[in-house]
């Protein structure tokens, strides 16, 4: 069965990600979306109230 072309490109989209923070830390994690949420932001002109940082705790 041949797959969607949107589904394919989505597929090769989350690839690239998981090669892109496949050794990253949990805390690299979260800093890598925080900077790349905020360029977005900007990019797009929208200005949301962002919340202080709450520290990761392990369990």
């Amino acid at each position: 069965m041949k797959e969607p072309k949107a589904m394919r490109e989505i597929h090769e989209i989350m690839e690239k990600i998981y090669e892109e923070e496949k050794y990253l830390t949990p805390e690299e994690r979260v800093k890598r979306i925080h900077e790349e949420s905020g360029k977005f932001l900007k990019e797009a002109g929208l200005k949301l109230k962002r919340h202080e940082k709450k520290i990761l705790q392990k369990v």
